[in-house]
Order: C-alpha cells, then sequence, then structure tokens
C-alpha cells in the first residue's frame, strides 16, 4: 500500500507542481490539489493507468475522491 501512494503522490507531484505546497494524504480530496480540473483529471487518469496497468474510470477521478480511496482502489486491482 506504501509503493501506490508513493507513485500516486509522485505522480500528483510531476502534474501539478503546486501540490508540493499542500500535505498529500490519504485524507486529501482530489479536489483539494492546486489545479484539480477536469484536463487534470484525465492527466492524473492516464498517468495511474499506465503507472498500474489497470483502468481508472472516470467517476473515482472526482473531487471529492480521496488519495486512500484510490490507493484502495488500485491496491485491489494489482494484488497477486
Amino acid at each position: 500500500m506504501n509503493e501506490i501512494l508513493t507513485k500516486i503522490k509522485a505522480g500528483i507531484l510531476d502534474i501539478f507542481p503546486d501540490a508540493a505546497a499542500i500535505e498529500i494524504t490519504l485524507e486529501t480530496k482530489l479536489g483539494d490539489i492546486p489545479e484539480w480540473d477536469s484536463i487534470a483529471a484525465v492527466n492524473l487518469q492516464t498517468y495511474l493507468q499506465e503507472t498500474f496497468t489497470v483502468r481508472i474510470p472516470l467517476d473515482l477521478m472526482s473531487d471529492e475522491t480521496t488519495i486512500g480511496e484510490m490507493t484502495a482502489f488500485i491496491g485491489k486491482r494489482t494484488a497477486k
């Protein structure tokens, strides 16, 4: 789970440099990320799908989705 969280944070910081100004925790909502909008959602979705080779549904990219929910979703899809 920590490895997934680390990769999610890295992607967020790469796509949204201004996100360095906030603490990204499991409770952080995607909508809390500076510069978050629909284009940003697609950019992060693409990054996550390429990084974890899982399909990320667009509804998971909601403003209200937390990093913890995203981490859990990816963890379930990548569990061996």
